[in-house]
């Protein structure tokens, strides 16, 4: 392989262990790799200082698939000790992170916190995940020039589990394949320590709920089965 080569592979191999969704779809084999070439295309010109050809970036994704792996004996140990738990009525409120906005967030914190399912601040931005009954009374303590997201009509999965999923890698991109491969989309995901938050429209939660529940006590019998087994 050329040095060329290796540069395509060695950023290809950075953007896609940066993204989540990104490893499942390349791993389960229902992603189509000229799309995900073209996707990340400009990124990855960047990265490497030079126009890329769309069938290298192409040949550097296909040549990643088999490193992708992990422990599925501890993963399915993880998963079968697991429970589900649904929130509905959730709104996502994200806005702009100014000296402003950061002090109105803190007055949010104090007196909502018991509503509030999770929040995420980034570089520019503030994400609230929460219950939406207080969304307008939460609404009204930013300015409107500073909201960029006001999504409604959304529940949350919360996959709990034990602190052990914080050392086996995997655990979280099972839980995203079984859903992708059935047809869900996540609206928006996250965790905290033991949680799995899974962000999705409130008409796909049912089968959402459902195609989880069956994740796990598919698991609980694999391993019921190992342990007679032994």
């Amino acid at each position: 392989m050329t040095n060329i080569g290796q540069s395509i592979s060695k950023v290809v191999k950075e953007i896609v262990l940066d993204d989540i969704f990104l490893q499942a779809s390349i791993r389960g084999q229902y992603c189509n790799y000229s799309a995900i070439a073209r996707k990340i295309k400009p990124l990855v010109d960047k990265k490497v200082g030079y126009n890329t050809d769309v069938q290298s970036i192409v040949t550097a994704l296909k040549r990643l698939r088999p490193t992708l792996t992990y422990s599925p004996k501890n993963v399915k140990m993880v998963l079968a000790d697991s429970n589900l738990s649904v929130r509905t009525g959730v709104v996502k409120i994200t806005v702009e992170k100014t000296r402003t906005t950061t002090l109105r967030f803190s007055e949010l914190i104090r007196k909502y916190i018991n509503y509030i399912i999770h929040v995420s601040i980034g570089y520019a931005a503030i994400t609230i995940i929460m219950d939406e009954m207080y969304s307008e009374e939460v609404l009204e303590l930013f300015e409107k020039s500073s909201i960029l997201e006001n999504k409604r009509n959304l529940a949350a999965i919360i996959v709990t589990s034990t602190p052990e999923i914080t050392d086996v890698p995997g655990c979280a991109i099972s839980i995203y394949e079984r859903l992708f491969s059935s047809g869900i989309n996540i609206e928006d995901t996250t965790s905290s320590y033991t949680d799995t938050i899974i962000i999705v429209k409130n008409e796909d939660v049912g089968k959402a709920f459902e195609t989880l529940n069956d994740l796990i006590n598919e698991t609980r019998r694999e391993i019921a089965t190992l342990f007679k087994r032994k």
